[in-house]
């Protein structure tokens, strides 16, 4: 591959991070608003989304064009190839991200309950899955991506778990029944985040040995 390729590649990876780093801003930026209530901060967050959304696809097309134009192999093939779908897999937690702002809007036009401190764990969780995640594809660190794994299932069953409570609680108090399926969708948007912060250390996986991994099982391995 020519000089020009690999420096738009290396932009590519530069573009990619820096993405990265806007979207786990609007992850963070939406868990403030949800626990003070910030109905400015929620209106922010779905405004950025847009402008994450146009980046997203502009990332796109910029790959497809050097898959197109170059034709690439192996190891660079898999480069932009993963690039693609990290790109995606971000796009999706900014999507998330929103959600949760949309939800923050919503509660605010209902009486206030406290936020059960598991919902807190759990966010906590997700957003360390993804800053796992990506912080092994800055560093090509495929040992980083262990630790995303090993959390993915306590995410789902933290997941289940507030699931289960948040019933009780409705049928306890049936007053606060919106309220509380208000934050079982904001449960339900983390448990997809670190769904997707899975998704980006198998597309790291990948990127570093060639071996696609899904759903925690070795699928293939490319020569």
């Amino acid at each position: 591959m020519t000089l020009h390729f690999h420096r738009e590649v290396d932009r590519l990876i530069e573009d990619l991070i820096s993405f990265g780093e806007g979207i786990e801003d609007q992850l963070n930026l939406a868990m403030d608003a949800l626990v003070e209530g910030d109905v400015k901060a929620a209106n922010r967050i779905r405004k950025n989304d847009t402008d994450l959304d146009a980046i997203e696809v502009e990332m796109e097309e910029e790959c497809l064009k050097l898959l197109a134009l170059h034709q690439p192999l192996a190891n660079d093939l898999r480069q932009i190839v993963s690039v693609l779908k990290i790109n995606h897999d971000l796009e999706r937690v900014g999507d998330h991200a929103a959600n949760i702002a949309k939800r923050v809007l919503d509660l605010a036009e209902l009486p206030p309950i406290e936020i059960p401190k598991d919902v807190m764990v759990l966010s906590k969780q997700a957003r360390l899955m993804l800053r796992l995640s990506m912080l092994s594809f800055v560093e090509s660190d495929q040992m980083l991506t262990n630790g995303v794994f090993e959390m993915d299932d306590e995410v789902d069953d933290l997941h289940k778990k507030l699931f289960r409570q948040q019933v009780e609680a409705i049928q306890k108090t049936p007053a606060e029944a919106e309220q509380r399926i208000l934050l079982l969708s904001v449960c339900k948007q983390l448990e997809r985040v670190g769904d997707l912060a899975s998704s980006i250390a198998e597309d790291v996986v990948y990127l570093m040995s060639g071996v696609i991994i899904r759903h925690g099982d070795v699928q293939q391995e490319e020569a």
